[in-house]
């Protein structure tokens, strides 16, 4: 190689250098600047799934034909002959528990799903049971730390799965 060739080669390589770093960087910008954007949309789903959960809840009291001026969760005489007669009854007529129905749910996903999925199923399925997402979540937490479920984190969402399913549990 001549001397004028090997400085030309030599100024087209450190052309394409500086190229690839600049390109290197703008990469690197636009999967920075993409993370964030997914994590905003993650939390704005997160915010959503609650808000559907409470919306479905607000549902069923209207549903459930909330008479103007009663008190929810006050004691009629006709809510107080009702239950002690239900206590009376037993066994015989008693609901599942929430662990028990929750862990039926999860049972029949094959997918990871979060406590506000969960929550929202339980609210259709069983319109007269408590499926405030809190509440659900501490009764998941109940099943993880009996090992009858699993819990996996994927950035900030918690997702749940049966235990019986295949799926390995995730380190917290």
């Amino acid at each position: 190689m001549s001397g004028s060739a090997a400085t030309e080669f030599t100024s087209v390589q450190s052309q394409y250098e500086v190229q690839v770093a600049g390109d290197l960087e703008r990469n690197e910008a636009e999967q920075k600047r993409i993370r964030a954007e997914i994590d905003t949309l993650q939390g704005q789903l997160e915010t959503l799934e609650r808000d559907h959960a409470l919306l479905l809840g607000v549902q069923r009291v209207f549903a459930e034909g909330a008479r103007p001026g009663a008190v929810r969760g006050a004691k009629t005489p006709a809510k107080r002959a009702s239950a002690k007669a239900s206590a009376k009854a037993g066994t015989a007529g008693k609901q599942p528990s929430l662990a028990q129905l929750l862990g039926t749910l999860l049972a029949a996903h094959g997918e990871p799903r979060s406590a506000a999925e969960i929550s929202a199923e339980l609210a259709a399925d069983h319109p007269r049971r408590n499926s405030n997402v809190n509440v659900v979540r501490n009764a998941l937490e109940l099943l993880v730390a009996k090992s009858q479920a699993h819990r996996s984190k994927q950035n900030n969402s918690v997702f749940y799965t049966h235990a019986g399913r295949d799926a390995a549990p995730a380190s917290d």
